[in-house]
């Protein structure tokens, strides 16, 4: 099972992103196709945080629009919601050793071991998330 990260929705949602079409494409043949998928709340929140961040985007989204695309994702029967569970923290204080973790790296550290507990495949364009033992991710393009 995938699990996005956020800057895969934040270029799938906002037209002004680069490659919009592309990742827009690319995450509605998935929530659109057969296979499960997973959802992380923490990521939709980080996506509702920073599309209506006025210091990020000129033209912020309205907390509705982002809030409904946020629905839409929840809301297909192929969407798995997914959250820690009890080794989640363990793996993220061992990620975090392991790499030496500080500053937004713990916050990647945390995501790796959501998606290491869960089995997921962590879908990102981060590719600091290569430094983390034991997470399977790849692009989504």
């Amino acid at each position: 099972m995938i699990l996005c990260d956020v800057n895969i929705l934040i270029y799938a949602f906002r037209s002004d992103a680069e490659d919009h079409r592309r990742y827009k494409a690319w995450l509605e043949a998935v929530i659109n196709g057969p296979a499960a998928y997973g959802v992380a709340p923490q990521v939709l929140a980080s996506l509702v945080r920073i599309c209506t961040h006025r210091r990020i985007f000129s033209r912020p989204s309205s907390l509705d629009n982002t809030f409904e695309f946020c629905r839409v994702i929840l809301g297909q029967p192929n969407a798995t919601v997914i959250v820690p569970g009890e080794r989640h923290w363990s793996i993220f204080e061992s990620l975090c050793q392991d790499c030496e973790s500080a500053g937004n790296i713990v916050q990647d550290a945390w995501f790796a071991a959501l998606a290491i507990e869960s089995g997921c495949e962590w879908i990102t364009t981060d590719r600091d998330y290569a430094r983390f033992k034991g997470l399977t991710w790849r692009p989504a393009l």
